[in-house]
């Protein structure tokens, strides 16, 4: 041991927590219960400004904005953004089974609100695979095609009314959107913006790279120009390769020619601005010039006629007119509309927060959720799609310098005029839009390879990989979420019960208490053992508390005092059997009196009739007990039921009746809490007054 090292010394009396409270003037903390419910309700300007500048983050960050040190960065990434969501929210709408338009009304109309109430500058709201991939599912289950399709007899086949068929699947987007827009206001309203740390990044990513295949899957039909029946429902995405597998002699050369080089281009580029995004300006927007080049090459050769290629076709001018949705669909689209609304939080939520912790301010996880649920009810009002964070538009505008959302305002005018321009996108092939999905989905692609490496850190996680992975992938996204979140919190219940308490010896010359396994140097201290324990104190795990004691110490105070008994029971019967044969020892002396003989010899098995219990008790062997003391160390435990009290005042009650103590040490300030009122709940409901044995 170095010499240098310092020593210190404490000399103090030992307390009982009883007693330290009374000597140290412990305060309560309690408020009445009519002061907690005035709280809430209380009203003043100074509380009122304070919500309204909460709920409307603009009205602090507009008036202190600096135009000559912001304005340009924010233009600037404004043009780029708005070149990249345009080629991108018309792809990402083919996903949504939606005519092409709406993703360009999905990425303007909820700009507006999150303008006001977005707490992460760099946001830009608009189409994500995902969520498009979950709202194209809604509308097949509703709308079907084979719902719009009839028999043209002078055709000899059968005609689809696309129009009648975008027209109603538009209206259920909006219908959908505007529910999920109130399901995320509402749960913003109950503060329950914490609900996504309840997914784990496991989760998420297994989530994620399942739902990258069923996007692979559907746009191969795109790529490969064939036309596939849609499939919904468990199983969908194995029904969907089979039907492209047939399909494929039937593949139009031309669409899959323009989707290879469509692959191959943008592939380079972005590794391009991958490598050199420090040294450009601004990111190249390679789908932007890529949706051009094609439809440059596309139209004036009248490709799409000569080889009866699938286009995106006429894209209407202006924005559509209000609609109401349609309240009759809510009970039908409910659960999807959970699934987007948590599904649609967490993903901006994590966005945000990556980008706050980059630029140095703070997220408020319920305002954004408040500010996510408004962008998609007013959006709902125009036909779109359930949105989020546009991933792809959001890099480019944190890369651009973008500085606060003004920046999406400039998108918005960058939209309105490529939307005024987007008559001539007509003749753009729908394989080019598959092609710009296709290469976004790599970096969710490449995650198949996070089983390997979760495995060797931990396994627990890895199994939440691989259900959410394969409950997603062969039920489809929403089964897959639920079955996902539903392994993850038996996950959690199951950690509670592994490996969560250790004994503890003394370490030599010293006071501190480690765990002999780790450390050889050690000693128990005699008839004292000492255990520790770090997981919550519940219903799910009270039982498996109670039995790892016994086999950390043991000694199991249960069997130790039903063999006592037995013990008990069997010096009772020998008694018995003993105090028998003396009656009838005594009988035949009295009968010897009676004729007249004489034997001054007593019976050798002669006892006395008056040996007592108490006696009997006495004369047994006691069995040696291994220790006298048990101290539990709960310092790792944040959190305790009724369940658990009782536990503990069991352990009290047995290890009592062998004489032997029980004390619990290190008990957290809010576990003590509710220990107290449980504990008199507890009394209160039995009737009777169990020993304190917390403050021993």
């Amino acid at each position: 041991m170095p010499e240098n090292r310092p020593r210190y010394v404490i000399d103090r009396p030992a307390y009982n927590l009883p007693d330290f409270d009374r000597e140290f003037d412990k305060k309560s903390r309690q408020l009445p219960v009519g002061e907690k419910l005035k709280k809430p309700f209380r009203c003043s300007v100074k509380r009122l400004k304070g919500l309204l500048f909460r709920h409307l983050p603009v009205l602090s960050w507009l008036p202190k904005y600096k135009v000559k040190e912001n304005l340009l960065h924010d233009v600037f990434s404004g043009v780029s953004a708005g070149t990249i969501q345009v080629p991108q929210g018309m792809a990402f709408a083919l996903l949504a089974n939606l005519p092409p338009v709406n993703g360009l009304y999905s990425s303007f109309f909820p700009l507006i609100p999150y303008f006001f109430m977005g707490t992460t500058p760099q946001i830009v709201l608009g189409t994500f695979a995902v969520l498009s991939f979950m709202v194209g599912t809604a509308c097949l289950r509703l709308a079907p095609e084979s719902d719009f399709s009839h028999f043209n007899a002078t055709l000899n086949a059968t005609i689809v009314d696309t129009d009648r068929m975008d027209e109603v699947r538009l209206g259920i987007s909006g219908t959908l959107a505007c529910l999920t827009g109130i399901i995320q206001i509402s749960l913003s309203f109950m503060q329950i913006g914490f609900v996504a740390i309840y997914l784990s990044d496991s989760f998420i990513r297994g989530f994620l790279t399942a739902a990258s295949l069923h996007f692979l899957t559907s746009m191969l039909k795109f790529i490969f120009g064939v036309k596939v029946s849609p499939h919904s429902g468990p199983l969908a995405i194995i029904y969907r390769l089979i039907d492209i597998v047939r399909s494929l002699p039937d593949t139009n050369v031309a669409s899959l020619v323009f989707a290879l080089v469509s692959i191959v281009v943008l592939i380079v580029v972005k590794e391009l601005n991958a490598r050199y995004h420090h040294k450009l300006p601004f990111l190249i927007p390679v789908e932007f010039i890529v949706v051009v080049v094609a439809t440059a090459i596309s139209g004036p050769l009248h490709l799409p006629e000569t080889y009866n290629m699938d286009i995106v076709g006429l894209i209407p001018l202006g924005f559509p007119a209000p609609i109401l949705p349609t309240v009759s669909q809510w009970e039908e689209l409910l659960s999807t509309a959970f699934s987007l609304a948590i599904m649609g939080y967490i993903i901006n939520l994590a966005i945000s927060r990556i980008l706050a912790t980059k630029h140095g301010y703070d997220v408020d996880a319920n305002q954004e959720m408040l500010a996510l649920g408004c962008s998609n009810f007013f959006g709902s009002f125009f036909k779109i799609q359930v949105t989020c964070c546009a991933l792809c538009v959001t890099k480019a505008v944190n890369t651009a310098g973008g500085k606060s959302q003004v920046s999406g305002y400039v998108m918005m005018v960058v939209m309105v005029t490529l939307l005024a321009l987007g008559v001539y996108l007509r003749p753009l092939p729908k394989s080019v839009l598959g092609a710009l999905i296709v290469v976004n989905l790599k970096p969710p692609l490449l995650q198949l390879s996070d089983p390997y490496y979760l495995w060797k850190k931990n396994k627990l996680d890895c199994c939440v990989w691989v259900v959410t992975f394969l409950s997603t992938f062969l039920l489809g996204l929403p089964y897959g979420v639920a079955v996902g979140v539903g392994f993850s919190f038996l996950v959690v219940i199951f950690r509670t019960q592994l490996r969560n308490g250790s004994a503890l010896v003394q370490i030599e010359a010293t006071d501190i208490y480690k765990n002999p396994k780790v450390y050889s140097k050690g000693m128990s201290v005699k008839g004292v053992k000492i255990l520790n324990y770090c997981s919550p104190l519940y219903f799910a795990n009270a039982e498996i508390f109670r039995q790892r004691v016994i086999k950390k110490t043991g000694l199991d105070p249960g069997k130790h005092i039903l063999a006592r008994q037995k013990l008990l029971e069997k010096k009772q019967k020998e008694k018995a059997k003993q105090e028998k044969k003396d009656k009838e020892t005594i009988s035949q002396l009295e009968l010897q009196k009676d004729f007249g003989l004489k034997d001054d010899r007593l019976p050798i098995s002669f006892v006395n009739p008056g040996f007592s219990d108490i006696e009997l008790a006495q004369e047994m062997p006691e069995p040696e007990l291994p220790f006298h003391t048990l101290i539990l160390d709960l310092a790792g435990v944040c959190f305790i039921d009724l369940m658990g009290i009782k536990v503990l005042i069991k352990m009290n009650s047995s290890y009592s009746m062998l004489g032997m103590k029980l004390y619990l040490a290190n008990i957290q300030g809010k576990i003590l809490h509710d220990f107290s009122h449980l504990l008199a709940l507890q009394n209160s409901c039995h009737g009777n007054r169990e020993q304190d044995i917390y403050s021993h």
